[in-house]
C-alpha cells in the first residue's frame, strides 16, 4: 500500500515539476516488485499524474489576466482565434476528449502543454481528467508491459 501511496505522490509531483520523471520511476518500481499488477501501477501513476496536471489546468484558467497575454490577444484577429477555439472546446466535450486522450497515451500534443491550453480554454474539467485518466493510464500500461518484456 506504501508503495502505491508513493507512486501516487511521484506521479503527481512529476506532472507539476517535470523534471521528475514518472516512466523511471514506474519502471524501476515494476521491476523491482511483482506485488502489483502493470495495469494497477499504470492506474495510480496515472492518477497521480492527473492531479497533478489539474494544478496546471486550474492555474492556465487565469491565463488570460496576465498583462503580457491581454496585449496578445487585443487585436481582433486574435480575439477571433481565441474565440473560435474556446466555443470548439465547449461545443465539442466529446472531440476535446479524444484530443486529451491522445495527448495523455502517446504524448502529442505534449500532455503538460494539453493541460495548461485546456485550463486557458476552459475545457470542462471532467472531460479533461476522465480523457487524461484513461489515456495516461494507457500508456503507461503499455510502458509497464515493455518493462516486464525486458525484465520478467
Amino acid at each position: 500500500m506504501r508503495l502505491l501511496l508513493l507512486t501516487f505522490g511521484f506521479g503527481a509531483i512529476s506532472a507539476i515539476i517535470p523534471i521528475f520523471n514518472m516512466e523511471a520511476y514506474i519502471s524501476v518500481v515494476y521491476a523491482s516488485t511483482d506485488h502489483y499488477t502493470a495495469l494497477g501501477l499504470a492506474f495510480v501513476g496515472s492518477l497521480g499524474q492527473n492531479v497533478g496536471k489539474l494544478a496546471w489546468y486550474f492555474a492556465s484558467r487565469g491565463a488570460l489576466d496576465i498583462p503580457w497575454l491581454k496585449r496578445q490577444l487585443d487585436t481582433p484577429k486574435r480575439q477571433a482565434q481565441y474565440e473560435r477555439w474556446r466555443l470548439y472546446v465547449h461545443g465539442r466535450p466529446f472531440m476535446s476528449g479524444v484530443l486529451t486522450f491522445i495527448s495523455a497515451a502517446i504524448g502529442f500534443p505534449p500532455f503538460f502543454a494539453m493541460a495548461m491550453v485546456a485550463g486557458t480554454l476552459r475545457m470542462n474539467v471532467v472531460v479533461f481528467f476522465v480523457a487524461g485518466l484513461v489515456g495516461r493510464t494507457f500508456f503507461f500500461w503499455a510502458w509497464l508491459t515493455g518493462v516486464g518484456l525486458i525484465f520478467n
